[in-house]
């Protein structure tokens, strides 16, 4: 949409490809000899953001677990950082998602307001 003499532009910085939903829950990353327990502060299908002063390096493989509701089973896969900001957290991607884990996720996504 564009009105006269105005132009709307997307910043480049928006690499997502997946619809966010807000997800406070905890995590429990591992990766280089070290094991936490983190807080999400949001999820897509694609991946999550996980708040933490000491986020690991961008690059880096981590393993995860998490739910989505209390009382879910939990969501475990391998993840990737693809962006680590100190002091604030760091941003995963997901992989090796399997099929059932990507649905239930879709699903919360999909009903998140």
């Amino acid at each position: 949409m564009q009105e006269e003499g105005r132009e709307y532009i997307t910043p480049e910085i928006e690499k997502r490809q997946h619809r966010r939903a807000r997800l406070v829950a905890q995590v429990q990353c591992e990766a280089l000899g070290r094991e936490g327990i983190m807080v999400t502060r949001d999820v897509s299908v694609g991946g999550m953001f996980v708040s933490t002063k000491n986020p690991f390096p961008q690059d880096c493989d981590v393993a995860l677990s998490f739910r989505l509701r209390a009382g879910d089973p939990p969501l475990s896969c391998r993840g990737k950082i693809v962006y680590a900001i100190p002091g604030m957290g760091m941003g995963i991607e997901f992989a090796g998602l399997n099929e059932e884990g990507r649905q239930v996720l879709q699903k919360f996504v999909d009903e998140a307001d």
